[in-house]
């Protein structure tokens, strides 16, 4: 219809990222129906339209040339950093603004960039993060890691490894792994040996649970931590107990304060009876993405592309569950605080300086 406005959506549906990519299109869903109820964009309903990557980077750039091809207004989505680098491209040669709310990469914000943005920390800011809490809060001393040998994986395990240098410590041991694999029993018989005290893994479900589970049955006790890979509710339901006491870096947590704890309750009860469990870390991010930042710049540039990108380039303000002003740096990734959860009773819990 011609007084629609159409936002697209590009996640991971029906791969190995599908657990993430329902979130972020719930999250949009959520956003959507909001925006609607109380008139629209200036009078407009918005309407979804949504991709389907599949986490492969090439069909990825296909989905992203047909979402442009469909007349949007605006792209927020993206999961996975492969998929993301390869997508992204199209968006900058097409001019159409693209939020990232599901990728972590250092490449994908820089200063060539001109249409695309980030609103979650990149791989670069959380891991230095990771590497001074677990000598500084958590006192390790013997660290070992084990990563996914794709962008995500590679890149956080390269920071985090720079990082503990700068700090006075080498990883007594560095295995890796393929994104597909479902047994790591020679990783963790290295790891073993070397006698950790943590373990930091650089991956994302359903792998990630998988290690912890096969780390805790070959009788390794070393704490887990991690960056917002691990930061998935099926970390939790997949490794109920090998999970428990990891600390990570995270999206976003409900603790926060009262917004984020009455959006995740809301959220959770839409979303209750869906084949997927509701997931409120990347699906809050989509939200207010799509909400906050977008419908307002939406809103006041009308149907130019530029005016768009450059409300966002500006945007700044306050979000719930974000403990501080955010606004986007020169290479357009939101700059905010650092947020930190441990696994503990079932959920995750906010870390906090006592604990």
């Amino acid at each position: 219809m011609a007084d629609e406005l159409l936002l697209g959506v590009i996640a991971d549906l029906s791969g190995l990222g599908h657990s993430y990519g329902v979130s972020i299109v719930q999250g949009a869903e959520m956003a959507v129906r909001d925006i609607n109820a109380a008139g629209g964009v200036n009078g407009r309903q918005v309407k979804l339209v949504v991709a389907d990557d599949a986490s492969n980077p090439a069909r990825s750039a296909i989905e992203m040339r047909q979402l442009i091809a469909s007349q949007v207004t605006l792209i927020v989505g993206g999961w996975g950093s492969s998929q993301v680098l390869a997508n992204m491209d199209v968006a900058e040669e097409a001019g159409v603004p693209y939020i990232v709310v599901g990728a972590t990469s250092p490449m994908i914000t820089n200063l060539a960039n001109r249409w695309t943005f980030r609103v979650i920390p990149s791989d670069s800011v959380m891991a230095e993060q990771l590497a001074s809490i677990v000598t500084e809060r958590l006192k390790m001393t013997r660290i070992a890691i084990i990563n996914d040998s794709n962008a995500y994986g590679a890149g956080n395990r390269d920071v985090f490894i720079a990082a503990l240098a700068q700090l006075g410590v080498v990883p007594v041991a560095v295995q890796s792994y393929r994104t597909a694999d479902k047994e790591f029993s020679a990783q963790l018989a290295n790891i073993r040996a070397a006698n950790p005290d943590g373990i930091a893994i650089f991956g994302t479900v359903p792998a990630a649970p998988a290690i912890m589970n096969q780390a805790r049955a070959l009788g390794i006790g070393a704490r887990f931590v991690g960056t917002g890979g691990l930061a998935n509710d099926a970390l939790i339901s997949l490794a109920p107990t090998a999970s428990q006491g990891a600390v990570l870096m995270t999206f976003f947590n409900e603790e926060v304060d009262e917004e984020s704890r009455l959006w995740a309750e809301r959220y959770k009860k839409e979303f209750a009876n869906r084949q997927e469990p509701p997931r409120p870390v990347l699906a809050a991010w989509e939200y207010r993405a799509i909400r906050d930042i977008a419908a307002p710049c939406l809103a006041a540039s009308g149907p130019d592309m530029v005016t768009l990108r450059d409300c966002l380039a500006k945007w700044k303000g306050t979000l719930f569950g974000v403990m501080g002003a955010a606004y986007f740096d020169d290479m357009q990734q939101l700059a905010q605080p650092p947020l930190v959860v441990e696994v503990k009773d079932g959920t995750f819990r906010l870390f906090r300086e006592s604990d």
